[in-house]
């Protein structure tokens, strides 16, 4: 998630302020003191200053090297959509430009004491983390913000050291209390940003056996009642517990819960969950450094086989057009029906079945959102937790067959 979305939720300032300060000064031994300013600012002559282009999700110093600056460029060079790509390369080569980068960055960062070789440093921000990426060490230290669960982070830590096949860069070192850890860095182009869409396919092919590996050494039998139940129940206690939602939001996931819940029971007793990446898809697929990569493991959790197959062709993480994407793969007219056929679990080709997978699969990402959204920090709710409401009115009659 970009910084401009972030500042919409959270004091995104005054967390990174906390975050970067408690890290550098564990780093380095010593303290350290870090001011965001909301647009320019002239600081004192012994600080560092930083410049913060929400845009493009970076933060920077003037006079930056070009190299650190190339995962912005070849992320938001290209567009998915192709009338505007010319556009973002405009802004891009302007934002990233020695003498135009300060007329775009919309917020400055004073740190103090200097950080060492910083014109070889990018810091970017994220839901959970902040990034800092080291040119000068070659690797990338993913920081959890402060006020933010280290749950996630712990999680993705546990299962990419437990399964070091998996595509994901080489964990370097960790904190003790898992709130950080540092990664070889990888330069690589998110595969809805490629040229070459057989060069995409390909990424993804490589990367889904791997998934099937994983899912093949952590599949657990589950009666589904008792995985629904576990999902209802704490979608339960962070709809009451999140004061942000509004009475019409509570209404409708309420209504959704119920529904997708007596669909989801209407499966076969038992069910098969695994081990998911929670958040597969293309912006997450880079293909660079002579490989495919798969990286953001922070949402892995336990859940139904099928998961990171529909979260892939069912564009969940775009909320934006869902109900019509639920409403082609109920009627088995989605585009890429190929793939959800041979993914482990699923049984796509049986009406019933995928119908009571979609509703699991409905539950899951609601509890997702509600689970992104626990955080007290918050001043507003999260604009995908946003559109996911507004989406399941439209998603609601697709299951209606239940009595409730």
């Amino acid at each position: 998630m970009r910084i401009s979305q972030l500042q919409l939720r959270e004091p995104f300032g005054a967390i990174l302020e906390r975050t970067l300060a408690d890290f550098l000064s564990e780093s380095f031994g010593r303290s350290f003191q870090v001011a965001w300013h909301q647009g320019t600012h002239t600081g004192n002559s012994e600080s560092q200053t930083w410049r913060c282009n929400p845009y493009l999700n970076i933060i920077f110093r003037p006079g930056i090297h070009r190299e650190p600056l190339l995962p912005a460029v070849y992320e938001f060079s290209r567009s998915t959509k192709p009338w505007r790509t010319p556009l973002n390369k405009l802004y891009v080569v302007l934002a990233a430009g020695r003498s135009t980068a300060r007329f775009l960055a919309t917020a400055t960062v004073e740190i103090d004491p200097p950080v060492p070789n910083a014109e070889e440093m990018v810091i970017i921000g994220g839901n959970h983390h902040i990034r800092l990426l080291d040119y000068h060490q070659r690797c990338c230290t993913v920081i959890t913000k402060h006020g933010f669960c280290v749950a996630f982070m712990k999680n993705e830590i546990a299962v990419r050291s437990a399964h070091p096949y998996l595509p994901t860069p080489r964990i370097l070192e960790k904190s003790g209390d898992g709130g950080w850890y540092s990664e070889e860095l990888i330069l690589g182009t998110p595969i809805n940003r490629l040229k070459d869409q057989r060069q995409a396919d390909d990424a993804v092919q490589k990367i889904v056996l791997l998934l099937f590996r994983l899912y093949e050494t952590t599949q657990k039998l589950e009666r589904i009642q008792d995985y629904v139940g576990r999902i209802v129940s704490r979608i339960g206690q962070n709809i009451d517990r999140n004061l942000l939602l509004s009475t019409s939001q509570r209404d409708t996931m309420s209504a959704a819960v119920k529904r997708f819940a007596c669909a989801a029971n209407g499966l076969s007793s038992d069910i098969i969950t695994v081990q998911a990446h929670g958040d597969f898809q293309p912006a997450n697929i880079l293909v660079g450094n002579g490989g495919s990569w798969l990286i953001d493991w922070e949402y892995t959790t336990q859940r139904q086989s099928g998961y990171d197959g529909l979260v892939y062709v069912l564009y969940s993480r775009r909320s934006s057009g869902l109900a019509q994407r639920i409403s082609c793969a109920i009627d088995g007219t989605l585009q890429a029906d190929a793939l959800l056929a041979g993914w482990p679990g699923l049984e796509w080709h049986d009406y019933n079945k995928r119908h009571g997978r979609l509703a699991l699969f409905l539950l899951e990402e609601l509890d997702l959102k509600l689970m992104e959204n626990d955080n007290s920090l918050f001043t507003s709710v999260d604009s995908g937790l946003k559109n996911l409401c507004q989406e399941l009115v439209h998603i609601l009659p697709l299951f209606n067959s239940c009595n409730i």
